[in-house]
């Protein structure tokens, strides 16, 4: 492991050392000027060098076949390339999906007209004369354009490099633009990404036996039948992350996969188009699937077809899925539940055995604090609580009711190690509950409360004085106070790579 650091780092150096002589050389050339000295960088050997521009831009790659005569071809045997990235070494697809639930988008960059054109042809050309044996990592952004361009051509380019990854955004103001029929038949492809102004016209001829993650984000299919036959002629796919549009001519989602075992798939519009009231569906039938985040505010009905046992879930809609989805929830470990009306009677209907860690959002005003109580009713050794009330807005006029539960829930007896609350107002209610998990929660060892924002600093303080006065039973407890407290995500978690 050190080695390769150490390898990494002085990789990095060689390579700004690179970027460095080709800018100062250019300069001088202006100038007239003759380089003297000894030329140890280009004396290395080619894979050296290689390894040493993945850690550039394509452009900058491309540029330095006019270093010299040496220079003149290395770059066409580099392995990666990427048009319209900041990055395209380690986390390329980070930048190129941006974020999931208000981080999947990546940035798009600001370019006329004309300068998308020479972007095109810069394309076009430096694919033509790429001559690495394999092409590991292909990554396409494009900005916004009316003019066409031949992207078929470039999927195909790749898809004949025996292409593992490949990425592709489109975001211009045309149509939807097809993908070469060569991609659904590509024996090497591993990752696939695509967002956005894109056509998934699958043919019946599929096969992709080496695909293990796909990103659907946006994009357009030609028919419900092009999602199945895409989706069922995968055998060892093993990510799917969907991002659904409003205009994606997909009214019954259907996810037939075998080996699948993490689903994030996301049914919200942000900027406040639903597809509420079409009667659409989610079904989802993959035996193997272990991690689910399910986000959807249309309406639509959710089922699942065989018996799935989750081991981590993030939930919210609004809703109300089948039996057997429910049951199939009810053995996590990990729950992101977004309490909403449909999500907040779970709490108190099923029974979640296995469930040691969960994180409670608020996305609107509701009386939560009885729901609270029953999931930790129902929640035996849960360890690790976290309570995110930032995305409320108050009302003055709302208020919470909660009583104090008949029976201790059997987690604080043994099992509750660790409790935060981000955002919290202190209303009467809201500090009757927190009082009553100190006095209860026996094993607790850490308390951390981050305060609204929005609060004044006299309210502040006063608040935080209420939370050291209360007595806590378990007397190894630390009470903490955070001006800004992450929480981890489900999403931190799902690597792409694997």
């Amino acid at each position: 492991m050190l080695g390769r650091l150490l390898l990494i780092i002085s990789s990095l150096h060689v390579a700004y050392a690179i970027s460095t002589r080709f800018v100062k050389k250019r300069a001088k050339r202006r100038r007239g000027q003759r380089i003297g000295g000894e030329d140890k960088i280009s004396a290395l050997p080619d894979d050296l060098l290689v390894h040493i521009l993945l850690f550039l831009h394509t452009k900058d790659v491309v540029s330095t076949m006019i270093l010299s005569k040496r220079w003149r071809y290395i770059w066409t045997m580099v392995p990666r390339l990427g048009y319209g990235y900041r990055k395209i070494n380690g986390d390329t697809h980070k930048v190129f999906i941006g974020g999931l639930f208000s981080r999947l988008l990546g940035r798009l960059f600001d370019k006329s007209e004309q300068q998308q054109r020479c972007l095109w042809r810069f394309i076009d050309k430096s694919l033509q004369l790429h001559k690495a044996p394999v092409l590991e990592e292909l990554m396409i952004e494009l900005g916004p354009s009316r003019g066409h361009v031949d992207v078929e051509k470039w999927i195909a380019n790749a898809v004949d490099r025996r292409v593992r990854e490949l990425g592709l955004k489109i975001a211009w103001s045309a149509g939807p633009a097809s993908l070469s029929k060569s991609l659904y038949t590509c024996d090497t492809l591993v990752r696939l990404y695509l967002s956005s102004k894109i056509l998934m016209d699958v043919p019946s001829r599929v096969c992709l036996p080496s695909l293990k993650s796909i990103v659907l984000y946006c994009v357009v299919y030609k028919d419900e039948d092009s999602l199945v036959r895409l989706l069922s002629n995968c055998p060892i796919l093993k990510i799917l992350w969907v991002k659904r549009h409003h205009h994606d001519n997909v009214k019954n989602f259907n996810i037939t996969v075998p080996s699948l075992e993490c689903l994030l798939y996301d049914n919200i519009d942000y900027f406040g188009v639903h597809n509420e009231g079409i009667g659409g569906s989610l079904v989802i039938d993959s035996p193997t699937l272990k991690k689910i985040f399910y986000r959807d505010y249309s309406g639509d009905s959710c089922s699942i077809d065989n018996k799935t046992c989750f081991d981590k879930a993030g939930i919210d809609f609004i809703s109300y899925p089948d039996d057997k989805f429910m049951r199939s929830i009810s053995s996590v470990t990990n729950l992101e539940l977004d309490l909403s009306v449909a999500t907040a009677t779970w709490c108190n209907v099923i029974n979640f055995s296995q469930l040691m860690e969960c994180n409670v959002t608020l996305l609107a005003e509701l009386d939560w604090l009885e729901s609270l109580m029953g999931l930790l009713q129902n929640s035996p050794i849960l360890e690790v609580l976290f309570i995110d009330q930032t995305f409320t807005r108050l009302e003055e006029d709302f208020t919470l009711s909660w009583n104090e539960p008949s029976s201790v829930p059997g987690c604080f007896a043994t099992h509750l190690k660790i409790f935060e609350w981000k955002g919290y107002i202190g209303r009467r209610k809201e500090k009757e509950a927190i009082k009553y998990i100190f006095a209860n929660s026996k094993c607790l060892k850490r308390a951390r409360i981050s305060i609204k924002s929005t609060c004044k600093l006299k309210d502040r303080e006063k608040m935080m004085k209420e939370l050291e006065s209360m007595s806590r039973v378990s007397t190894s407890s630390q009470l903490l106070f955070s001006t800004q407290l992450k929480f981890p995500s489900f999403l931190d978690e799902i690597d792409l790579n694997d």
